[in-house]
């Protein structure tokens, strides 16, 4: 949008200025007549252009100053607006930079009204790919035909209509989508600000895949940048900024699919969790410390007194990996979230269990590989009476654990 607005203005102001410079060698203004445009020459049903506030255009030679009432040549409809401008000897080439630039700021417009209107705005609670809500195909649609619409108008206009680079952000611009919470003015810093500390990040991973050190640079960098935002932005609008995109938030919505959150439990969760990651940084995960393991039961007792029993339950389960791959095979599968829940309780049931054969000194080598392809094979009956043969053949792809109870065999039918 920025970008646009700047080209706007110096077209208008290259324009503005030639068109000045040729009026002082023009006859004056009422002995101008308005050519009719040529109803053959571009397609019914124009748009109509949105005429500028009137004003007047000064020019001046050695000694003779003119004045033009641009009104004269200002017109809603663009036909009869290009015929005006040839008319004052306006010269082709700044036609189509006038004209360019006039028809640039009335699609950028649509385009603002398009997103304002918009009900697909983004969702920062809800868990999973956070590019997926933003690529809603009659959106995209929208964009596409408004594209169109813009280029067959040049072509109408001008001839042909400028090649212009690919818009790659036409299909889904996820900073445009994530800061709707801002006015424009301020989502331009923020971008300017990420822009600048993403740099930086890039930088300190030039070598590759980061290490210790590089990770406490980063986060170093992070702290910086936020101290910066604080100072762009309101209490609330940091709040919500944290809410789409600091790094907790982020991951919350990777861990949290099969949690499926609304509103208030994100916000919950995330108050919690954005207090531990402040506290130990982008480290925390590899921090096996005895004070993280605290703050981490901690944070834990707190949610489930915020979540209550159950919610909590489906939380932790959220956090286990295992568990997503079954929730994710179990929704594709269009089955109910029940059913994965009762695969996750076999998993653990089958390793309990087979923790208990292994523990076992009684048993001899063959006796324990017999318990142990047992457990596996009870195991695979409940799940695919449980999933259904489709579902599980769909699992157990995923379904590593099951060979660390004991290795894979044609499952049961």
């Amino acid at each position: 949008m920025k970008g646009i607005l700047v080209l706007s203005v110096a077209l208008n102001l290259v324009a503005f200025g030639a068109v000045a410079y040729l009026v002082a060698n023009k006859p004056k203004p009422e002995t101008v007549a308005a050519v009719k445009p040529s109803e053959s020459s571009s397609p019914a049903n124009l748009p109509s252009r949105t005429k500028g506030k009137p004003g007047s255009l000064m020019a001046t030679t050695n000694t003779i100053t003119q004045k033009i009432d641009w009104r004269i040549v200002e017109s809603e409809d663009y036909r009869q607006y290009i015929v005006n401008l040839r008319a004052i000897g306006c010269p082709e080439e700044t036609i189509r930079d006038i004209i360019i630039a006039d028809v640039n700021k009335l699609f950028e417009a649509r385009r603002k009204e398009m997103r304002s209107t918009s009900t697909n705005k983004f969702e920062f609670w809800k868990a999973g790919n956070m590019f997926a809500s933003m690529l809603d195909e009659e959106k995209v649609k929208q964009k596409q035909a408004m594209a169109k619409e813009k280029k067959e108008l040049l072509t109408a206009l001008l001839g042909s209509a400028p090649e212009e680079k690919a818009d790659l952000g036409m299909l889904v611009n996820p900073f445009q989508d994530m800061l709707d919470f801002l006015p424009d003015g301020k989502q331009g810093q923020v971008v300017d600000l990420l822009q600048t500390f993403q740099a930086k990040m890039m930088k300190s991973m030039k070598d590759g895949a980061p290490d210790a050190e590089d990770m406490k640079g980063m986060g170093k960098i992070q702290k910086e940048m936020d101290a910066e935002l604080a100072k762009i932005l309101s209490p609330q609008e940091l709040e919500d900024y944290q809410l789409r995109l600091s790094q907790t938030a982020m991951m919350m919505r990777m861990q949290l699919a099969s949690f499926d959150p609304n509103e208030k439990e994100f916000r919950d969760i995330f108050k919690l969790k954005k207090q531990f990651d402040d506290e130990y940084g982008l480290m925390a995960a590899m921090d096996d410390s005895k004070k993280r393991k605290d703050a981490q039961k901690e944070m834990d007792a707190q949610m489930k007194q915020i979540l209550g029993d159950d919610r909590y339950a489906d939380y932790e389960r959220t956090q286990d990996y295992a568990y997503q791959g079954i929730a994710k095979v179990v929704a594709r599968q269009g089955l109910p979230k029940e059913t994965g829940i009762k695969v996750f309780d076999m998993k653990k049931t089958a390793e309990d269990e087979a923790r208990k054969v292994r523990a076992d000194k009684a048993l001899s080598a063959d006796q324990r590989t017999a318990a142990l392809e047992g457990i596996r094979a009870e195991t695979e009956r409940s799940i695919i009476e449980t999933m259904g043969q489709k579902g599980y053949d769909s699992y157990k792809k995923s379904a590593y654990w099951l060979n660390s109870i004991s290795p894979s065999k044609t499952a049961p039918k």
